[in-house]
């Protein structure tokens, strides 16, 4: 009998366990917002007029707190990034409700001659000279008198380099399903997926029922017969004596 209670309740505590993990997975994201447009500005300040940057489509903000038509954000502080914050119109976000793992992009670019990073998108301060063939991470992009500048950090120092002295690269959307998009095929492909994990997890749910019930009848049934056998014995053995 303690056999078995030990064992349902191992039962209840895997299966309390399994729907805690769930949960967990399904609030996963809720703090992201996605960018969904080509040109969504990232302001330093909501009294800015220009911002310090436009974001990489597809990728994702941390929202902090909402300020009035804007959306305090955070971006970055992963492996070793510098994590900045600032301001970001809400409704160029978009809450997709997807599991987000890897939520902002993580691109390295590299200089193509020496160059100057600079604290404003107009190069008007230089902040230190970097020299040909250095990583640097990739925030963002902006276009203003200068032409296209990136926004990045080299050295633990954020600041401004010239599309120029930079090798060709390209942005890769963000793994996600663009949810954001009008397209029925990828509406019905995240509905299949959701009602999939739905069925699995009701699967191992009633496995774990019918295999905790068959046990529980196998131990009765084992009891029942050993106490027969012992009964059986005491009567020969009274018989004999």
């Amino acid at each position: 009998m303690r056999r078995l209670s030990f064992f349902i309740v191992y039962i209840i505590y895997i299966m309390q366990s399994f729907c805690l993990t769930q949960t967990a997975i399904a609030q996963v994201g809720q703090d992201y917002k996605r960018v969904i447009t080509q040109d969504t500005p990232f302001f330093s300040s909501v009294l800015d007029k220009t911002p310090l940057f436009y974001l990489p489509y597809t990728y994702y903000v941390k929202e902090l707190e909402q300020v009035g038509e804007f959306s305090h954000v955070e971006i970055h502080g992963d492996g070793g990034q510098i994590a900045i914050d600032g301001f970001v119109p809400t409704d160029m976000l978009f809450f997709d409700g997807q599991q987000v793992l890897y939520p902002y992009l993580n691109l390295k670019i590299k200089t193509l001659n020496t160059t100057l990073l600079y604290l404003d998108a107009d190069l008007l301060t230089p902040s230190q000279y970097v020299f040909a063939q250095r990583e640097l991470t990739y925030y963002g992009e902006f276009s203003g008198e200068q032409g296209k500048v990136f926004y990045v950090s080299y050295n633990n120092r954020l600041g401004y380099v010239k599309e120029t002295d930079i090798y060709p690269f390209t942005v890769s959307n963000h793994p996600n399903e663009l949810t954001f998009l009008p397209n029925d095929n990828v509406q019905k492909s995240e509905k299949k997926a959701s009602e999939k994990d739905f069925f699995s997890v009701k699967f191992i749910i009633i496995a774990c029922l019918v295999f905790a019930g068959l046990f529980a009848l196998f131990i009765a049934l084992n009891n029942k017969s050993k106490k027969q056998n012992f009964l059986y014995y005491e009567e020969n053995d009274y018989e004999n004596y």
